[in-house]
């Protein structure tokens, strides 16, 4: 996965799971990497990217849960 869309895909985690407190700060730091992925990509739409997205952060949650709950190695 490329630094970028780990990136990405942690900002959108952030933005899920913030507290309601902090959800303005989180969202413009997501959007504002949304926005440059989407400049460098002329002819992506943001809802396409966001399909993307969504795809690949069922896999980014599927893999942090993986390496949160292994037990610890003797």
């Amino acid at each position: 996965m490329s630094p970028e869309l780990e990136r990405l895909l942690e900002a959108y985690h952030e933005t899920l799971t913030c507290p309601p407190n902090e959800t303005p700060q989180k969202t413009a730091t997501f959007e504002g990497l949304l926005k440059g992925i989407l400049t460098r990509r002329p002819g992506t739409s943001r809802e396409a990217m966001m399909e993307v997205l969504q795809m690949r952060y069922r896999e980014f949650r599927r893999a942090r849960r993986k390496t949160t709950t292994l037990p610890p190695r003797a």
